[in-house]
């Protein structure tokens, strides 16, 4: 995984020698999870695909999840707390946003909640939302999300739990900041004893989507640059 280079080539030739970047977003307290494990593989599939990676471990970092007054879109003059502006220049940077996350009690950790209000939501107020104006950093790119639950698909969608996030989280983010669109890879059964037969399928499942995210973010660049 890379940071992008600080170089100053041309505005011709820096176009035509960026890599797509994909900025990867953990929200897992536990470096030996299976949501890191995923991350891991993902960063694999995208670098064989000679594509970069940004990878922002929210807990790994001590991100503050916690919205100041100060921070929301009022009247007036308005500018990102410093930590912000680091996770929005990262934002503005990449080709895709790749959420990676377990579900718990139904929803993202508060982490990736606070990301959300914090840094995806910097400066865009409710009136901006519901307008669906687009988020500057956001708009027109991919959303992708992966979510790990230890209950299975089927009991989640019993509970109307996977219907729910779709809807609240995915596509509430997907539309309301003038996204592209979304992706949502669930990965149920995460277990401490869960085979490996099992975990090394679903890491699979991980690499060809990452691969087929390269794939439609180098045609989008493909065609921002020759236009």
């Amino acid at each position: 995984m890379t940071e992008q280079p600080a170089t100053n080539p041309s505005p011709g030739a820096a176009a035509a020698d960026r890599r797509p970047t994909h900025l990867v977003v953990c929200a897992n307290p536990s470096p030996s999870s299976f949501d890191h494990a995923i991350v891991a593989a993902y960063v694999e599939a995208a670098t064989e695909c000679h594509q970069e990676v940004v990878v922002r471990d929210l807990y790994a970092l001590g991100f503050d999840p916690v919205l100041k007054a100060d921070e929301r879109p009022l009247q007036g003059d308005w500018s990102p707390a410093p930590d912000v502006a680091v996770e929005l220049d990262h934002l503005a940077k990449c080709d895709i946003l790749v959420l990676v996350y377990p579900i718990w009690f139904a929803l993202p950790p508060a982490i990736l909640i606070g990301y959300v209000d914090r840094v995806l939501g910097a400066g865009y107020s409710f009136r901006d939302l519901h307008d669906q104006v687009g988020q500057a950093a956001l708009r027109g790119k991919p959303l992708l999300s992966f979510s790990t639950s230890g209950t299975s698909q089927s009991w989640l969608n019993e509970q109307g739990q996977a219907v729910s996030l779709r809807e609240i989280f995915d596509v509430y983010l997907w539309r309301g900041f003038g996204m592209k669109q979304s992706e949502h890879i669930a990965i149920d059964s995460i277990v401490p004893n869960m085979s490996q037969t099992y975990a090394a399928e679903q890491l699979e499942r991980v690499r060809a989507t990452a691969v087929r995210a390269c794939s439609m973010i180098a045609s989008v660049g493909h065609r921002s640059t020759t236009a």
